[in-house]
């Protein structure tokens, strides 16, 4: 194989990715970048502040290491990340301009944009991407961290990382670190702790917009950077987000014109009726939307859920087209797989356990629960009647379900860092490149990392098996994918639901991409308002 594994040049602020040529010796030529142009039709305006309304809301604004999937999102007009992807699920660059793998001696290393700064005015160098790397290695958060053995500043805008293994798959893990100021965080306290407190609540990033107001559960205010490194952005002047968790009082506030956007906007009825008014709906691809399942604590032995009879049988006895057409009002898409119909790695024909209340009855009187057994479920408040739904399908085979509604910070502190008890009712992001099967399932995942789902080893082998460097991507893999997905099926390793309407509603003057590809890639440095 090619000593040079990997060499990605992309223009940041365009479409289309564009390779850049990389000689013996993996040195890299760097093209100049251009910023994005506008149709004329829709000229952007500067100026305005956005108000954006969102169900859910960060408890953690400056302190990647801690971040919850909320809280990246929430952080990215003012935290940026090496790389992301564009809407071909291909990463493409952000902080970074360039990388190149060399697989014989299991380095990556990251060419990184110049004169960039971050808001406190200290430089976006190389010094800075290992502290940050560092910083996530510390904390115990770095995906694949286990691989690296050492961080190496080559010079000031080239970072070197140093793997004991190599997967095609860490270059979306390694480059999606969010990068904040290593200056403003370690002059923030005297102690790790007073440090890791203040960026708790303080965030001072590279992004277009820099951070002004953060209380926890009311607002979350961020002004336009005029020193952005992207020429001519931000357009907004910036952007002031509320924490409205009912969703009938957000859509009251979309409609009376007091929000410009919702964000993550899950009450289907009120999203068909905005729309209806006239309000822009950012629905994205068939992948938009977020991947519903009943994840169960099956690595207790001493729990019924470790028995796959009885998690077979969780599954024959729920109606998963009934519900999502009940909860979706048509919109939702009922999965059988841990996959979605337009996901790359979805196995056409492959639905392993349909709605069969005898069979599930029948499955537990064989694993010794005939007469059925409690269990909780946990969720939040916003989807209460989700859980009620299953609660009466459960209840219908003898099972007894307690629902356990949790605040948001319980909830996301069970589900990414100390566990659950028996079932919690999760949604994960939809990745274009099929990667969240890794994300969020895999050997070592970045969200659901908690141990208490049991992974056979058959499945853990397939997915090895999709992650070797033979593949040059996941699209490369995605055969290897697709049986990863049939044997998790097979293991009954969670119980996959429905995919639901994730999206942003807008007032008919905002322009904005959100959240066309994901809802983890958000650009507000493009978007724009018209005169209202």
């Amino acid at each position: 194989m090619n000593k040079l594994l990997v060499c990605l040049l992309v223009l940041a602020l365009i479409a289309v990715p564009l390779f850049a040529a990389c000689d013996e010796d993996g040195v890299t030529t760097t093209p100049p970048t251009t910023p994005p142009t506008t149709p004329a039709e829709e000229e952007p305006v500067y100026g305005g502040v956005m108000r954006v309304v969102g169900g859910t809301f960060p408890s953690v604004v400056g302190y990647p290491p801690e971040f919850s999937p909320t809280d990246s999102i929430y952080a990215l007009p003012c935290i940026e990340r090496l790389c992301e992807w564009d809407e071909d699920g291909v990463q493409i660059p952000v902080l970074a301009t360039a990388w190149v793998v060399d697989q014989d001696n299991l380095t990556i290393t990251w060419y990184l944009r110049e004169g960039v700064t971050f808001h406190d005015g200290t430089p976006w160098n190389a010094e800075a991407c290992r502290w940050n790397f560092q910083l996530q290695l510390d904390g115990g958060r770095l995906p694949y961290g286990q691989y690296v053995e050492s961080l190496e500043v080559v010079d000031e805008y080239i970072f070197r990382m140093h793997l004991t293994d190599y997967t095609w798959y860490m270059i979306e893990q390694y480059g999606w670190v969010m990068m904040i100021s290593p200056t403003a965080f370690e002059n923030a306290g005297d102690t790790l702790e007073e440090r890791i407190d203040w960026a708790r609540s303080n965030s001072v990033g590279t992004g277009p917009f820099q951070l002004v107001d953060f209380q926890r559960d009311v607002i979350l205010v961020y002004e336009g950077n005029d020193d952005y490194w992207r020429e001519g952005m931000p357009y907004l002047d910036g952007i002031e987000a509320s924490f409205i968790p009912d969703p009938v009082t957000a859509a009251a506030k979309m409609e009376a014109g007091e929000a410009d956007m919702w964000i993550y906007a899950q009450s289907v009825q009120s999203i068909l009726d905005l729309e209806e008014m006239g309000l822009t709906v950012n629905r994205g691809t068939g992948l938009s939307g977020m991947f519903w399942s009943l994840l169960p604590n099956s690595s207790d032995p001493d729990s019924p859920l470790a028995i796959q009879e009885v998690r077979e049988a969780i599954e024959y006895a729920i109606d998963r087209p009934a519900i999502a057409e009940m909860l979706g009002f048509g919109e939702y898409e009922p999965l059988h797989q841990i996959a979605s119909q337009d996901w790359p790695g979805y196995v056409e024909g492959y639905d392993p356990r349909p709605y069969d209340p005898a069979m599930a009855e029948q499955l537990l009187a064989d694993a010794g629960y005939a007469g059925g057994f409690e269990i909780s479920i946990m969720a939040t408040d916003a989807a209460r009647d989700a859980v009620s739904a299953l609660q009466a399908y459960l209840g219908d085979v003898g099972i007894d379900v307690e629902p356990d509604i949790a605040d948001f910070g319980r909830y996301f502190t069970a589900l990414f860092f100390t566990g659950w008890d028996d079932l919690v009712l999760a949604a994960s992001g939809i990745n274009p490149d099929a990667t969240d099967l890794f994300v969020h399932f895999g050997p070592t995942p970045m969200t659901f990392m908690t141990g208490n789902i049991y992974k056979s080893p058959e499945y853990l082998a397939l997915c090895d098996e999709a992650l070797d460097p033979q593949y040059a991507d996941a699209f490369e893999a995605m055969d290897t994918i697709r049986d990863a997905v049939m044997q998790a099926g097979e293991d009954a390793m969670i119980i996959p639901l429905w995919r639901d309407l994730s999206v942003a509603v807008m007032q008919s003057y905002v322009h904005s991409d959100y959240f066309m590809i994901h809802g983890v890639i958000w650009t507000p440095y493009d978007t724009w308002m018209e005169p209202h």
